[in-house]
């Protein structure tokens, strides 16, 4: 697919035909009632076996905070098919790239050596952004990471910061970064990130399932989009936090074992705990809108 086509003729393309319309109004009336107090909340829903989907906001961008870190999967993940960076190449961890927010900061040491793989791993599962960055650095830049997703046709992706520029974001124009001028997406991008990525058009298998088994481990969701799921379903994911700003992107098993695409971006609002329970409502509407008929 041609990397000048836009998200929306991406979408279009990957999710045709809509959605019935009470699928339709279910997800959209679910987004809508969450917006209280300030918050936005932009949603895409593709259910990738019939291409039946559904946005609220889907064309808005949003800020992705930590959801940035599965397109760095998929850069880094091509390097490695391409023969620039190899799975088990170590790399030294040095005192300066140790970034202090993110659960596993006790872990690294400087002068210890992990490994790319082992990188990818903890940065999805775990949201490491010591990782994170690391990763970003071997690669070159973070525009690099935008440069692989545009080489594979994706666009409305915007990536020009790693965490430690996001860090220095947040202190100078915190409004326009939760807005998504820098390193923002719309939901509906996303949602076809997550669907490409599934179908194993962006990376040979064995990468595919590397990035999609993380995401099925991701250690951080519990409260956003598997809270509103029923107990057992298979999901992969990522969330992402930046100040006013929570966000999931993942991919679901229905009942019947097909496959359903949500990526829910919320702003504002009173609280996180405001935006993780809109994150909930949205996937529990997209459930009872998209699963089969009991």
């Amino acid at each position: 697919m041609h990397a000048a086509l836009s998200s929306a003729l991406l979408f279009a393309a990957l999710a045709s035909p809509a959605a019935e319309p009470s699928s339709a109004a279910t997800v959209a009336a679910a987004a809508r009632a969450t917006e209280k107090d300030g918050m936005v909340v932009g949603v895409s829903v593709l259910h990738l076996e019939s291409g039946r989907s559904v946005s609220h906001r889907g064309a808005e961008r949003f800020q992705m905070a930590s959801v940035f870190k599965v397109p760095i999967a998929i850069a880094v993940l091509g390097a490695v098919e391409d023969g620039r960076l190899r799975l088990d190449q170590d790399v030294e961890i040095l005192e300066s790239d140790r970034e202090e927010v993110g659960p596993i900061f006790d872990t690294w040491k400087p002068g210890m050596r992990v490994t790319i793989a082992y990188m990818v791993d903890v940065m999805l599962v775990d949201s490491d952004n010591t990782a994170a960055d690391k990763l970003i650095a071997l690669l070159g830049k973070p525009a690099a990471v935008e440069q692989a997703l545009v080489s594979r046709g994706l666009t409305g992706i915007r990536i020009s910061l790693d965490e430690r520029g996001m860090g220095a974001a947040i202190r100078t124009d915190l409004a326009a970064l939760e807005h998504g001028e820098q390193n923002g997406a719309t939901p509906d991008a996303m949602a076809v990130l997550l669907a490409r990525l599934f179908r194993g058009e962006l990376l040979h298998p064995p990468s595919t399932n590397r990035i999609l088994d993380a995401m099925r481990r991701c250690a951080t969701g519990g409260r956003r989009l598997r809270a509103g799921l029923p107990k057992g379903t298979e999901v992969r994911d990522k969330t992402g936090t930046l100040r006013s700003c929570s966000n999931d992107s993942g991919i679901f098993t229905l009942p019947d074992g097909t496959h359903l695409v949500v990526s829910a971006f919320a702003r504002g609002g009173a609280d996180a705990a405001q935006r993780d329970a809109a994150i909930a409502s949205v996937a529990r509407a997209a459930w009872e809108a998209f699963a089969p008929a009991r």
